[in-house]
């Protein structure tokens, strides 16, 4: 059985002042992400379900494009714990790019205010 998908995540810090709406509670969130995924499918299919649930909290602070952009990764944690828990049937490493591209999206766009 191969090892268990993981989230290639930038380790630097996004929590900035004066940043949009979001930023930084989609921050938090992503860094509980990578600290509690763990090594099994499970333990990831259960971080990936609370920062799902984190992220479309963080949607109500944001606007525009930064709302756009973190709920579209809401969106897809739940699709990557879907993976995870086989609810469907499709590679989790396929909802790990567009998670990851997403980030760098992301990061950018709260960065540049």
């Amino acid at each position: 059985m191969p090892s268990p998908p993981r989230v290639v995540a930038d380790s630097s810090p996004l929590l900035l002042a004066g940043r949009p709406g979001g930023c930084d509670e989609t921050a938090t969130a992503l860094a509980a992400f990578r600290r509690n995924a763990g090594t099994t499918r499970s333990s990831q299919a259960a971080a990936a379900r609370q920062t799902y649930s984190d992220l479309m909290g963080a949607v109500l602070d944001a606007q525009g494009v930064v709302q756009a952009t973190i709920s579209r990764m809401a969106a897809e944690f739940q699709e990557l714990n879907f993976r995870l828990t086989g609810m469907v049937l499709n590679d989790p490493n396929q909802v790990i790019a567009d998670i990851n591209t997403d980030m760098a999206e992301l990061k950018r766009l709260c960065e540049s205010s």
